[in-house]
């Protein structure tokens, strides 16, 4: 098999490169492009600065005359509330939460023009996105971005400013007091903050308390010593680190000595002002006036000649002729479009509620026309805006003004390339790759879909039929879904008051403010399963590889009639660094059984990705079995996502009235970040028992203090043993070994070059969990960045005797599939490859290495392009070697 296995992928690897996908000439075409592909440096960015700063200095003597709402997130539970405010010369954000980024990328917003962000109020659920977007826009070249919202908003910088590096993008705050308007040439803002009172003097209160931990006088010393080492980490987690061993006996010498100078007054219980988080902050958005265009054949008519009396008819100004004639500005011009009026409103408690702030607004027969509101944006919470006193309140802006709202009551999570990629490879097994109980995207049937690429007709027959059965038995699983799911999601918002117009936002909704006003949702998401399967079906060869596959499979399953369903894994971010659209950042469940399981990192958007799999309500129910979160280290793409999944699991034992004990095992580092959120934001030290990663070195699980705690711990989650080590990565990193049961051990590597402590803590694993950042050819940038290649990871399998390797974390340069080399193809009895949205038993471990096959057909255009790559990264490092004292400042590092 695996034999075969090889040449058929040498086959399939050569007629990538031939014509059958790609003609020579396109080929040369795309080569050409990538070798002129710029490198992304500092000086790039700098450049795109400043030519950014030059076409805004020009569009600023002109009022921009394309202008919309857009609707990024549509603040369902999982999803972002994000709303893109476009106007031809600028862009505008109003909150910016977890996953924003992403919809941006998949959808193609373009970020390049954003200059302000407006926050409603500090939660997680309005700025968790801040920190990966910020990054974002530092990339493609934004130099400045200004906050606006409640006071200590960019106070959130400042605590991620260790993992969130900001050295090329400014973030200003700005002033937001009622006296205060923000003005510039699109529109003018007056804030209007909502609180339930006035605070004249900050609360007092202590710095954030450290997170639970066991509270026996036994235990309370030592960890206070430890815990106040952490608090004051101010470690480069972007220092790579090439002798782990020199660096741990230097960060214990400094922490050491560290600990020697602090005071008295620097420990964790001395009293700080906090900065309150009681308000919210309204924006009242009037869009700057557009001239009327001049009708140049009147002008001439009425004997206007060139010159500065245009200028003054165009500025709606009367004039005289030379000859007496008067000219009056509206009869040669056309009317001018007064600036609209749009509110943004987040009230989280009706008695925050001021009407008097918004008086000048209401259509009460007084207040001129253009005052009155085209549309409100609501964020305010369903139990708040179906208050009878919120009803009333909207009623009094009158029947033309329409209401956007962007809440929980929605339930659009914006993505159909999750789908696209889930619906393929639910082709190959609809165990392992499920249809997601996301029904929010609404999927559309073709009735008259374009026939396969085959001159055959018998082939043309067959394929029609298959591709047409596995559609519709597709479509009939979303229906089941649909039928057994009533309450999965809280739907469409109802219509309280039926005079008023309501629209229930979904992702790219748009609300166009000028030339016209108008609602538009022809851009919304759809799902096109026909296509999805026929784009598949369409590559040559992909019909028997996947019946050669399924075949497989049955036997196998076959044999094993007694395969249990525990211990499972879920990967839910399976990317590094950033999430794409097909490749979210690093999170994986460990399910231990039917009530416990466990989180492996949480990365950006881990919370949505669990709404995705397990569905907007049943999600709750695996919340409430999540025992332990396991963090490797403090990069952001492994645990940014952290704070949503506290938060969201808060909600769903509350549903019950119930509470429980969730352990965050985790680099003790991340208490300055969790500490100073606590205190800036929102209060989230009850929701976790911090279990520093550097308390499970195996060294140190025989001391008494550590083993009793320990205990406690393996108790609450279920399992056997839990042993971590430090890896090669950055300072803090660690990987992970779980002892589940006496049959099955899983490790987990977190992000590393080849280590031998995980080797020795994993050894005899039934599965192992590795990243492979990068392809064996890229070895040298893979070192660079402390990361593993296919090949090293497969070798630490090897080395522990891992029943089982399973790979992830790609680069996002295979956000579909990694390039493996033929070597490892010829010999793979054990290596599987991880997706987003695959579940895999035990059991079913067996099947992943037969899986490379069909899945490379699957993707071929995406293997065709990585071919290309590789082939010009050859071409170009045998000229090197042919000419050694070639420059090679115009060469390519290709990604």
């Amino acid at each position: 098999m695996c034999g075969k296995l090889y040449l058929f992928t040498k086959v399939v690897r050569c007629k990538f490169l031939n014509n059958a996908y790609y003609s020579t000439k396109g080929s040369n075409r795309l080569l050409d492009i990538l070798a002129n592909m710029p490198k992304s440096n500092t000086a790039r960015i700098a450049e795109v600065q400043r030519q950014r700063q030059k076409n805004a200095k020009k569009g600023d003597k002109y009022g921009p005359s394309t202008i919309y709402l857009q609707v990024l997130g549509s603040g369902a539970r999982g999803a972002p509330n994000t709303l893109y405010l476009f106007t031809d010369q600028k862009r505008y954000m109003f909150n910016c939460g977890e996953c924003t980024q992403r919809l941006a990328h998949e959808h193609k917003v373009k970020l390049s023009k954003l200059d302000h962000i407006f926050i409603t109020s500090k939660t997680w659920k309005n700025l968790g996105g801040l920190p990966g977007l910020s990054l974002t826009l530092q990339d493609v070249g934004v130099p400045n971005i200004t906050l606006h919202g409640p006071e200590g908003l960019d106070e959130l910088y400042n605590a991620t400013k260790r993992f969130v590096i900001m050295k090329d993008l400014n973030v200003t705050m700005a002033k937001c007091k009622p006296s205060e308007d923000f003005d510039d040439n699109v529109m003018s803002v007056k804030y209007v903050i909502l609180s339930p009172q006035q605070t004249l003097f900050p609360e007092m209160k202590p710095v954030a308390k450290k997170p639970k931990l066991d509270s026996s006088p036994d235990h309370t010393n030592k960890q206070e010593q430890d815990f106040e080492e952490f608090i004051h980490d101010d470690t480069d987690y972007y220092r790579r680190e090439t002798d782990r061993s020199k660096t741990a006996k230097q960060k214990s010498k400094v922490s050491f000595d560290k600990d020697k100078e602090k005071k008295k007054p620097e420990k964790l219980h001395h009293f700080i002002p906090k900065v309150t988080n009681n308000c919210s902050v309204a924006y009242i958005c009037t869009l700057k006036k557009r001239l009327g265009t001049l009708d140049l054949e009147k002008c001439v008519e009425m004997g206007v000649k060139p010159g500065p009396l245009l200028g003054q008819l165009k500025c709606g100004q009367d004039v005289v002729l030379p000859d007496g004639t008067l000219v009056m500005s509206k009869d040669v011009k056309t009317p001018d479009d007064p600036g609209p009026v749009f509110i943004v409103l987040e009230l989280p408690d009706i008695k925050w509620l001021k009407e008097d702030e918004f008086a000048a607004h209401f259509d009460n027969g007084t207040n001129p026309s253009e005052n009155i509101p085209t549309v409100i944006v609501h964020y305010t919470p369903p139990h708040v805006f179906h208050h009878p006193k919120y009803q009333a309140f909207m009623s009094l802006f009158g029947t033309n003004t329409q209401h956007l709202i962007l809440n929980g009551q929605n339930s659009c999570l914006g993505s159909e390339a999750v789908h696209k990629t889930q619906h393929k490879l639910h082709l190959l097994d609809p165990d392992i790759f499920p249809l997601l109980k996301d029904l929010s995207v609404p999927a559309v049937w073709n009735a008259h879909p374009p026939l396969p690429k085959t001159s055959s007709p018998i082939r043309l027959k067959g394929l029609e039929e298959l591709k047409n059965k596995i559609a519709v038995a597709q479509f009939q699983t979303i229906i089941n879904m649909e039928g057994s799911g009533q309450g999965e999601g809280e739907g469409e918002p109802t219509n309280d008051n039926t005079r008023l117009n309501f629209m229930a936002a979904r992702t790219l909704t748009m609300f166009h403010l000028r030339p016209k006003r108008e609602l538009d949702r022809s851009a919304e998401p759809k799902l096109h399963i026909q296509d999805y399967i026929q784009e598949t079906m369409d590559v040559d060869g992909f019909v028997p590889s996947l019946e050669q596959f399924r075949t497989l499979v049955d036997n196998l399953r076959y044999a094993k009639s007694d395969a249990r369903e525990f211990p499972k894994v879920v990967f839910l971010g399976t990317g590094s660094c950033i999430p794409s659209k097909t490749r979210n950042t690093s999170g994986i469940v460990l399910q231990i059984d039917e009530n416990r399981s466990m989180l492996l990192d949480c990365g950006e958007g881990t919370f949505n990705q669990l709404v995705r799999f397990y569905g907007p309500k049943r999600v709750n129910t695996f919340l409430r079995s999540l025992k332990a979160i396991f963090v490797s280290h403090l990069h952001a793409d492994h645990h940014i996502g952290l704070m949503g999944v506290l938060q969201a699991r808060r909600h769903a034992l509350d549903e019950i009235s119930s509470d429980d004990t969730l352990y965050l095992l985790a680099p003790g580092q991340i208490v300055t970040w969790l500490s100073k959120y606590d205190q800036q934001f929102e209060t989230i030290r009850n929701e976790f028992t911090l279990i520093p990663n550097q308390n499970l070195l195996e060294a140190k699980l025989s001391d008494p203090p550590n083993r009793d705690i320990t205990s406690a711990v393996l108790a609450g989650i279920g399992v056997e043993n839990i042993t971590s080590c430090l890896v090669s990565h950055c300072p803090n990193a660690f990987g992970v070994a779980v002892q589940v049961d006496e049959k099955h051990k899983v490790t987990y590597s977190g992000d590393t070059i080849p280590c031998e402590e995980l080797v020795k803590i994993g050894m005899n694993s039934t599965l192992l969990i590795h990243e492979a950042t990068m392809e064996d050819e890229l070895a040298d940038e893979a070192r660079t960045k402390m990361h593993s290649t296919t090949s090293q990871a497969i070798d630490i399998g090897r080395k522990m005797n891992a029943t089982f390797t399973v790979l992830t974390h790609f680069s996002q340069r295979y956000a579909r599939l990694p390039r493996l080399n033929a070597h490892i193809l010829n010999d793979n009895k054990s290596v599987g490859i991880a997706f987003d949205n695959m579940q895999i038993t035990m059991s079913d471990l067996e099947l992943l290495p037969h899986m490379y096959a069909p899945l490379q057909l699957m993707f071929a255009e995406h293997c065709v392009e990585l071919e290309l790559k590789a082939a010009l990264r050859q071409k170009h490092k045998e000229r090197l070697a042919s000419a050694p004292n070639l420059p090679t400042s115009g060469i390519v590092q290709l990604k």
